[in-house]
C-alpha cells in the first residue's frame, strides 16, 4: 500500500528532527565546569604533579562538591607566584594561602600549624621554647631562608640570644630535579648529623612519618622577646580580588568538608594547633 502524500511529509520530517540530534547531541552538550588551581609541581607534603600532597587532596574535595573538573596550572612557587598565576588569571585558585596575605582575597584559615623542634625521642630533648639551655650546646638545623628570601621567625629567635655558632642550615629549595629538598633535614636528625631541627610544621610532620616514632615533633612556643613575630600561622585558600561569587561558593564546599579536610591534614602529619586569639 502506498502512503499518502501528507503521511510520507510526515515521515521524512521526523527523519530529518532525528538526524539533526544525532549530528548535533554530543557536540552541543554543555561543557564540562572546571576548577582551575595554580600549584607547585614538586612541593611535598603541598602539592606535586602526581597529585600527591594535601592541598591536591583538597582541591580534589572543593572540585568535587563543586561538580566541577579540577585542572593544575603548574608554576614554582617562588616570588612573584601570585603575580605570575592567580593574578595574571592562569587559574581561579590557590591553596595553602597565609591569612591577611596582600594581593588576593583569602578565604577563613582550614588550618593552622607552626613551627617545630624535631630531635630524636631517645635523645629525650623534650625542646619547647628558644629559651631552653640546651640549645647552646646542639647542633642546630635549620631552613634559614624562607619564602620570599626572609629569614625564619625561629632564626631570628635564636641569632636575638646569640645561638648562631652551632647553626647548620638546609635549603628549602633547591634545583628543579631534585625531590623533596626539606626531607634532607629531617633525615639528618633522624641520621644523627644534627642533634634537633626547627621546622615548619607541615614539612616536619610529613617527612618524618617514615621514621614512625623515632622522631619527636614538638611546636615551639611563642617567643616573649618577639612579641611582633609569629611563629604559628593561619593558612586557607585564596581567589582574586573581587571574586566574591567564586570565593562564596569555594567558602561553602569547605565549610561542608571541613571534617574531611582535618582528616587530610592529619593524615599527613600537619601538627595543628589553635589559631591565635584575634585582637
Amino acid at each position: 500500500m502506498t502512503a499518502r502524500p501528507t503521511t510520507m511529509r510526515t515521515l521524512l520530517a521526523a527523519a530529518a528532527s532525528l538526524l539533526a540530534l544525532a549530528s548535533t547531541g554530543p557536540a552541543c552538550a554543555a561543557p564540562q565546569r572546571e576548577l582551575t588551581v595554580c600549584a607547585d609541581p614538586s612541593n611535598l607534603p603541598f602539592s606535586n604533579e602526581r597529585g600527591e600532597g594535601f592541598e591536591n587532596r583538597i582541591a580534589g574535595v572543593i572540585a568535587q562538591d563543586m561538580h566541577a573538573t579540577l585542572r593544575y596550572v603548574w608554576n614554582m612557587q617562588r616570588r612573584g607566584f601570585l603575580r605570575r598565576t592567580l593574578n595574571a588569571r592562569a587559574c581561579d585558585l590557590v591553596m595553602g594561602v597565609p591569612a591577611g596575605l596582600q594581593g588576593v582575597s583569602a578565604l577563613r584559615p582550614y588550618y593552622t600549624s607552626t613551627y617545630v623542634f624535631v630531635s630524636m625521642r631517645s635523645r629525650s630533648l623534650h625542646l619547647q621554647d628558644f629559651d631552653d639551655p640546651t640549645l647552646r650546646r646542639l647542633k642546630i638545623g635549620l631552613q634559614a631562608i624562607g619564602a620570599e628570601g626572609a629569614n625564619t621567625p625561629p632564626a631570628g629567635a635564636l641569632a636575638l640570644r646569640g645561638i648562631v655558632g652551632n647553626i647548620v642550615g638546609y635549603p628549602m629549595w633547591a634545583e628543579e630535579d631534585v625531590a623533596s629538598p626539606p626531607a634532607a633535614i629531617i633525615d639528618a636528625v633522624a641520621s644523627g648529623e644534627i642533634d634537633t631541627a626547627i621546622v615548619w610544621g607541615p614539612f616536619a610532620g610529613y617527612f618524618a612519618k617514615k621514621y614512625g616514632d623515632r622522631l619527636e615533633v614538638t611546636p615551639t612556643r611563642a617567643d616573649p622577646r618577639m612579641p611582633d613575630m609569629a611563629f604559628a600561622y593561619a593558612m586557607g585558600a585564596g581567589v582574586r580580588q573581587g571574586d566574591d561569587a567564586l570565593k562564596a561558593e569555594v567558602q561553602q564546599a569547605m565549610d561542608r568538608h571541613r571534617a574531611d579536610i582535618r582528616a587530610i591534614l592529619e593524615d599527613y602529619g600537619v601538627p595543628l594547633v589553635a589559631p591565635a586569639p584575634e585582637g
